[in-house]
């Protein structure tokens, strides 16, 4: 399948895994209220850190190890069961340890914990990796569209006021559970049954590791976020900040959704040692990149002001501020998922990818113990955009000597001018139109028209200048040839 689909099909996954529960949210944010929303993501927070306990770094390095083998299916298919049987064995062993922790280590909500297991479960027969390393993008976005379809109708059913958080809960992770289940219906035909020894199970503990150690980081700076609101500042504060976390991470899907392509793609081409080719991929992956998170950045800062009143309702007005702060996320995310997700990833340069992301987890843990207690949420985002920077500015430094950047970074001025005006546009319809679903609509619509006609605008205007340059160089050259031929006469 071709790149482009590959994309687009990705793209669709990533929009479903996040937007449809982004889709409940106005419901769910008035039915549970801040606390109860605080509730489920700081539970969910905890879990993760069993999550990754469970699963190592085999999402990434399960889907560049399939992507080196898929064109032997014997090799594809013992490498598979070898580095899922690791994956049972971790995740099993991650289930024991959290049910533990909150049998005694937890005091309150125990049942929404206890709920959470479910999400544990989701990680255990978790095969999208296999998929992704095959770039069957296809298969899992058609199977999760359905799973996810059926947990919002359950969600509106059932889901009528704040004592069925429970509830909530239930749906929320076991519709995950089921989404990953329904997986295995099309993993017979591209595998058979072929027998390993354990000896074939720990060889992929180490290099998995490897991949593990940056995941801790990332986690601390993804998640740490909210237990540490949930510890020093209130349930609230988890909630404002988990909800601007979530409208970032939608925006973050449409240049993420690339990195999780390109990953593959590039350790296939790497492995065949088109050293070229995969640097002309990088090239035009940072130029789609940027393209596309500019305006996007631009656009979340330029509508929150009227959007969340809204979308998410009164009590969660400070999210417009918290995600004021955060938007440059959004381009800083976008850079270091190229630099770092498709080339330090592919290439197995692992050293400076974790260095970058050890300097960024400590940035952000050290900001939060000092901003988290005064200002809350408001200070987990600063910490959050600082951490970001700080990434991208380590691996940029890394892999600067490796590339031409100049051209790159005078396209990406281009696209900020266009974002820039996008963004006057779009605060200028905000402040006329003020709070409602028409202006925000015609903020977004008028805001992409914009971005796009002055994006054509700049490239009308270089390419014609170029143009008459070059009409202009060989008009003199012309004219030069004819004042030589008459004075040679």
């Amino acid at each position: 399948m071709s790149l482009r689909k590959n994309y687009l099909f990705e793209l669709m996954y990533q929009i479903i895994m996040v937007l449809f529960p982004l889709m409940t949210v106005p419901y769910v944010s008035r039915v549970l209220g801040a606390n109860g929303v605080g509730v489920f993501a700081y539970s969910g927070s905890i879990v993760q850190y069993f999550i990754l306990m469970g699963t190592l770094g085999i999402g990434v390095y399960g889907s560049k190890t399939i992507a080196t083998v898929r064109d032997d299916k014997q090799k594809l298919s013992k490498t598979f069961i070898s580095i899922f049987s690791l994956q049972i064995t971790m995740s099993l062993l991650a289930i024991v340890a959290y049910v533990l922790f909150v049998l005694f280590g937890v005091n309150e909500s125990k049942l929404i914990m206890y709920l959470q297991t479910l999400a544990l479960l989701s990680c255990l027969v978790d095969c999208t990796w296999f998929f992704t390393g095959l770039e069957k993008f296809k298969s899992i976005v058609l199977r999760n569209t359905v799973v996810r379809v059926i947990s919002i109708i359950l969600l509106f059913i059932l889901v009528k006021n704040p004592d069925d958080l429970a509830l909530y809960t239930l749906i929320m992770t076991g519709s995950t559970l089921l989404g990953q289940i329904v997986l295995w219906v099309g993993i017979k035909d591209y595998i058979t049954y072929v027998p390993i020894a354990l000896s074939d199970i720990l060889s992929h503990l180490k290099p998995t590791l490897v991949y593990f150690i940056p995941l801790i980081a990332i986690q601390i700076y993804f998640v740490l976020n909210k237990t540490m609101l949930g510890v020093f500042s209130t349930k609230a504060e988890v909630g404002l900040f988990d909800y601007a976390d979530k409208l970032l991470k939608v925006c973050l899907t449409f240049v993420t959704s690339l990195g999780t392509i390109m990953l593959p793609k590039i350790a296939y081409i790497f492995s065949s040692g088109k050293i070229a080719e995969v640097k002309g991929y990088i090239h035009k992956s940072l130029d789609f990149s940027t393209m596309i998170a500019v305006p996007i950045m631009f656009g979340l800062a330029g509508i929150s002001s009227e959007f969340i009143p809204w979308y998410l309702g009164k009590e969660f007005e400070q999210t417009i501020d918290i995600l004021l702060i955060i938007s440059p996320t959004i381009l800083f995310m976008a850079w270091s998922g190229v630099f770092g997700t498709q080339y330090l990833l592919p290439l197995g340069r692992m050293k400076i990818y974790n260095i970058s992301v050890y300097i960024g987890a400590v940035i952000n843990l050290v900001l939060n113990l000092f901003l988290i207690k005064n200002y809350g949420a408001i200070g987990a985002a600063i910490s959050t955009l600082a951490a970001e920077f700080f990434v991208l500015t380590v691996q940029f430094i890394a892999i600067k000597k490796e590339f031409t950047f100049k051209p790159i970074f005078m396209k990406s001025s281009d696209y900020f001018i266009a974002g820039i005006v996008m963004y006057i546009v779009v605060r200028a319809i905000g402040v006329y139109g003020g709070v409602g679903v028409g202006t925000t609509l015609m903020q977004i619509s008028i805001g992409a028209i914009t971005y796009v006609a002055m994006v054509m605008m700049i490239e009308y205007y270089k390419n014609d200048g170029l143009l008459l340059n070059e009409l202009r160089k060989r008009y003199f050259a012309l004219m030069k040839k004819r004042v030589y031929k008459k004075s040679t006469l």
